[in-house]
């Protein structure tokens, strides 16, 4: 008898967790992305640059708005541009994450820690926090880099964490239910590329463009896809034939929340917006594994790298290699 009423508990202990949120709790996924730029002249004795930071934190927040997870990474994109106005077009990027130890911040840093461990740090500090509870995280002052006024930070993360912050905050606050779980596994990936860029000539500026795609992607214990966001950002920069440097526009809107006003809609062959076009794509890839996504068919270049899928055909025409290559890196 005692066996039975032993066996009873235990069920009724197994129902009660699992009615209170257990392990198949469903949580929505969020994305966002915090940019500056900064354009430097050329002179006969010094280089110039194109430079880009844009700061992205990857969430998974439950029913009552705490983050579950939380991802950040960095794209610092440079692109030096000598005197002649002339750089590198084949340049390629890896973010702060990928970058690990070779960022070299290590040496400067007072507590003897790298980019990539002070973001984690602070990334698992967040846990269980609100939006709200993540604005509030006091900062030091400018003269020690607005690192968190933190006593738990103290020996993990004394690093400037405004733009971080501001991420955090934001991908809560747009984060949407998607079908991930609590016990999802998350991801976040970068991938940026340069490949419409232009060396200037006498008669016509040139143009050094970073393109940084971000998959913000959860999966299951079995590797399978169970949501994706994804998100792209532009960096614009003239070039004159004499080294300077200016970017085209003093701030970056993420084309996701361009929304109508990027203007694909009329170019596109389905009608339909890049906003849109993006989110089908990341609908479609639910289920997936990263091996599956990788090896998603593509159409020829004459029809821009779509993807070759029937189910796609009214919905996503435009190319998304860089997005495979963005999931590819999140579930790495």
């Amino acid at each position: 008898m005692k066996k039975v009423l032993a066996l009873v508990m235990v069920l009724a202990l197994a129902l009660s967790f699992t009615a209170c949120g257990g392990s198949g709790k469903k949580v929505k996924t969020g994305i966002a992305i915090v940019s500056s730029l900064k354009g430097t002249a050329a002179t006969a004795d010094e280089t110039g640059m194109a430079q880009v930071d844009s700061t992205v934190a990857a969430v998974t927040v439950d029913e009552s708005g705490k983050i579950v997870a939380c991802k950040i990474d960095v794209a610092q994109n440079k692109v030096p541009v000598n005197a002649d106005g002339t750089f590198d077009t084949s340049l390629t990027f890896k973010s702060k994450q990928e970058l690990g130890t070779d960022y070299g911040m290590t040496p400067a840093s007072p507590i003897g820690k790298e980019w990539n461990e002070q973001a984690d740090a602070f990334a698992a500090y967040v846990v269980g926090k609100t939006a709200a509870e993540v604005e509030a995280i006091a900062l030091l002052g400018e003269d020690k880099h607005f690192g968190p006024d933190v006593a738990d930070l103290a020996a993990s993360c004394t690093m400037n964490v405004v733009d971080i912050k501001a991420a955090i905050v934001a991908a809560c606050n747009n984060a949407q239910d998607l079908g991930a779980s609590a016990d999802d596994t998350l991801g976040l990936g970068l991938s940026t590329e340069m490949g419409s860029s232009k060396l200037p000539t006498a008669d016509e500026a040139g143009l050094v463009q970073t393109d940084t795609t971000y998959a913000a992607v959860t999966y299951d214990k079995d590797g399978k896809i169970t949501s994706t966001c994804l998100n792209v950002t532009q960096a614009k920069f003239d070039v004159t034939a004499e080294g300077a440097v200016t970017p085209k526009s003093e701030t970056i809107v993420p084309k996701m929340e361009q929304g109508d006003d990027y203007g694909m809609r009329g170019a596109s062959p389905i009608q339909k917006e890049w906003n849109e076009q993006a989110n089908a794509f990341a609908a479609y890839l639910t289920g997936k594994t990263a091996a599956e996504v990788s090896a998603t068919p593509l159409l020829g270049e004459d029809k821009h790298f779509g993807p070759d899928v029937a189910d796609l055909a009214a919905s996503c025409t435009m190319n998304v290699v860089a997005f495979i290559d963005a999931v590819g890196r999140a579930m790495a």
